[in-house]
């Protein structure tokens, strides 16, 4: 612990730092292995009503599958939660499914795109729906990704309106919810060296050069400026949160934006409500979207990259820089440049600089981290600094030797194949090794009825929540009994 006492904070906030809660959502295609292309079979009905289905939704497309877990409070068990509920979704999928592996989604003929712009079953969501289809075309909304979200322990957003004179928990909050987010995005360019994987386009529809079979591979398509972006008139900075803020308004009142959730920047903060209310009330949580999904993991995404973005936003809170206009846009310049790079393709000296000043400062947040943390955030650190030594570790480099004439086609049916057959090989034991035998079922049942579940291990009792109310069970129960 003494590797912090430098930045003068108490000891006993330590494990307040380390601590906050964590989700992860994840958008990915079912996609058919008769057609190879985005499934026409509906979202499945076993798994609940999407208008009030937490851990189950669907995007852009029917095909587009969005899991969402439950917050957790540790980055290791938000990836144990999507693995169940990656676990469940294979359960449910047509016996001609697969879920597609990568972020940028298979080739499209004509008639797939016609179905894809005329098919859509939430109507609640329709003119949204309508209006993206209109402003941004087919292509750009079924780029699939991860967004990781995180929101502090309220002890350490106490000790910050402490270091900072501040009377208000509300202005704290959201003063230390935009300082990690402006410090995350400036270091953008870096998660994407090391986790961009989206190198090759199948459709030449995307909104993407029209040479770019000559660019290609590049590291990720998706995280570039010609990505899931907003249109290049729009503007979005973090220079702070208030001209932010003043800047979403001013497009949402323009028609340019249709509300807050059409600003595709990397970090946003969340709260519900409008603007306004997260002025008034203050953030719920910071929600990181420049991640592509990756192959070569089981669930979409790998510890270390859930470890190395908790050391940024560790490194956010301890080590805040001063992040002027000119840095801010340099950095999304930057990202753009690493984005396209030839995945093979070492950074430039002066980011192999940035980066390697960056790893010193980690190191001693790695060093005094709860030994439960430890392990991991050190592998995530390992990684990171022999990546930028050698890009072949990068993921982009891992997957760039399985293109195929300009193509990942057979590789992600293949692959989204093997997924699914290690998933169907696992057992309940294997795939919810965290849940008492004599609770799997219900747990699972819970999960597809999209009803709120709390396990207490210590006691063996599984706490489900519907409409307010609370049923507590030691053993399996149906819940289609539970009067609703």
């Amino acid at each position: 612990m003494a590797n912090l006492h430098q930045n003068n904070i108490d000891p006993t906030i330590l494990d307040t730092l380390y601590a906050g809660r964590f989700g992860i959502e994840i958008e990915e295609h079912r996609i058919q292995t008769t057609t190879n292309t985005l499934s026409r079979k509906p979202h499945p009905h076993t798994l609940g009503d999407r208008k009030t289905q937490p851990y189950f939704q669907t995007d852009f497309s029917e095909s587009q599958e969005e899991v969402v877990t439950a917050p957790q409070l540790s980055t290791k068990k938000a990836l144990a939660h999507l693995h169940e509920l990656q676990t469940i979704l294979a359960e449910e999928l047509a016996e001609d499914e697969v879920i597609w592996p990568l972020s940028m989604p298979p080739h499209l003929n004509p008639d797939d795109i016609n179905f894809l712009n005329t098919h859509f079953e939430r109507p609640w969501y329709q003119d949204y729906r309508d209006l993206l289809l209109a402003r941004y075309g087919s292509f750009q909304h079924i780029m699939a990704g991860i967004h990781v979200n995180f929101s502090p322990d309220e002890k350490l957003i106490n000790w910050y309106a402490t270091q900072h004179n501040s009377h208000s928990s509300v202005t704290a909050k959201n003063a230390l919810f935009f300082q990690i987010a402006q410090q995350v995005a400036g270091y953008r360019w870096l998660l994407t060296y090391l986790f961009g994987a989206s190198p090759v386009s199948e459709n030449p529809a995307d909104n993407l050069p029209k040479d770019r079979t000559d660019i290609e591979p590049v590291r990720s398509w998706r995280t570039s400026d010609f990505g899931f972006t907003n249109l290049p008139e729009i503007q979005i900075d973090y220079v702070n949160l208030e001209t932010q803020i003043q800047q979403i308004q001013t497009y949402i009142a323009n028609d340019e934006l249709y509300d807050k959730s059409e600003f595709y920047g990397p970090v946003r903060l969340k709260a519900p409500g409008d603007l306004a209310n997260l002025v008034q009330n203050g953030a719920e949580y910071i929600e990181f979207r420049m991640f592509d999904i990756d192959p070569f993991t089981q669930d979409g995404i790998s510890q270390n990259a859930l470890s190395f973005l908790h050391l940024l936003i560790l490194d956010a809170i301890l080590n805040p820089e001063d992040w002027q206009k000119h840095t801010l846009d340099s950095a999304r310049a930057l990202n753009h440049v690493v984005s396209l790079q030839h995945p093979d393709e070492l950074l430039s000296k002066t980011a192999i600089k940035y980066a390697n000043t960056l790893f010193s400062r980690l190191e001693p947040l790695v060093q005094s981290a709860p030994t439960a943390q430890r392990a991991d955030l050190q592998a995530s650190l390992d990684f990171a600094r022999a990546a930028v030594q050698q890009p072949n570790l990068t993921v982009g480099a891992k997957l760039s030797p399985f293109i195929n004439n300009q193509s990942l086609m057979s590789f992600g049916l293949q692959r989204g194949i093997d997924i699914l057959k290690t998933r169907q090989k696992g057992t309940l034991t294997d795939d919810f090794s965290n849940i008492p035998n004599n609770l799997k079922q219900t747990y699972i049942q819970a999960h597809k009825l999209g009803l709120e579940t709390t396990i207490d291990l210590k006691n063996g009792q599984l706490q489900v929540k519907r409409n307010g109310q609370v049923l507590t069970l030691t053993s399996d129960q149906d819940l289609q009994q539970w009067p609703s």
